[in-house]
C-alpha cells in the first residue's frame, strides 16, 4: 500500500501522512523525504522518497 502510494505520489505529487507508534519518530526523522514531524510525534509527512525509505526500515509497521 506504501509503494503504490510512493508511486501514485511520482505522478501527481503531494504529500503522504504516516501515524507513527511509540519510539519510532526518532526512526523516522532522519530519513530521506520527511518534511516533518507533527500531532505530538504521531505523525510523520514526507514526499514519496520518504515513504519508500520508511517501507524499507525495519520498523515499519502499517498502522492502518
Amino acid at each position: 500500500t506504501a509503494l503504490l502510494t510512493a508511486a501514485v505520489m511520482d505522478v501527481i505529487g503531494g504529500v503522504a501522512k504516516a501515524e507513527l507508534l511509540d519510539g519510532q519518530v526518532s526512526v523516522v526523522a532522519g530519513l530521506p523525504g520527511v518534511l516533518g514531524i507533527a500531532d505530538d510525534d504521531w505523525m510523520a509527512l514526507g514526499r514519496a522518497e520518504f515513504l519508500r525509505a520508511w517501507v524499507g526500515h525495519p520498523a515499519f509497521r502499517l498502522v492502518k
